[in-house]
């Protein structure tokens, strides 16, 4: 209310990180590049919380570089959408979340672009 109401400025991010666009790293097609509005933190459970066209079990692993959370996936894909979180089998051990502690508002069926443009 502070910075809507009384015009605040916030030295730091006061919310989650939302995702703004997703897309393959290059042509191979075996990395996903996921940009978010504000720096996020990677933990390697995180890997079953992401899902591609609705299938789960295709993340190996991730590293996040500021805004930027990179997706290795286990083989080439032709996913066209990805998913975080599936309300059956999410856990709040299991969140990703900006460097402000702010769990990231979850996503469903985003399209997965050629490329970053």
């Amino acid at each position: 209310m502070e910075r809507y109401n009384y015009g605040k400025v916030f030295t730091k991010e006061i919310t989650p990180p939302n995702l703004k666009s997703a897309y393959y790293t290059d042509a191979t097609r075996d990395e996903i590049t996921l940009e978010f509005d504000q720096p996020v933190v990677w933990k390697d459970s995180l890997t079953s919380q992401f899902y591609l066209d609705a299938g789960a079990g295709k993340i190996a692993s991730g590293a996040a570089s500021g805004n930027m959370l990179k997706l290795k996936i286990t083989a080439s894909s032709k996913s066209e959408t990805i998913t975080y979180l599936d309300s059956k089998s999410w856990s709040q051990n299991t969140l990703l979340q900006g460097k402000n502690g702010i769990a990231a508002l979850t996503f469903c069926k985003v399209p997965i672009l050629t490329s970053r443009n």
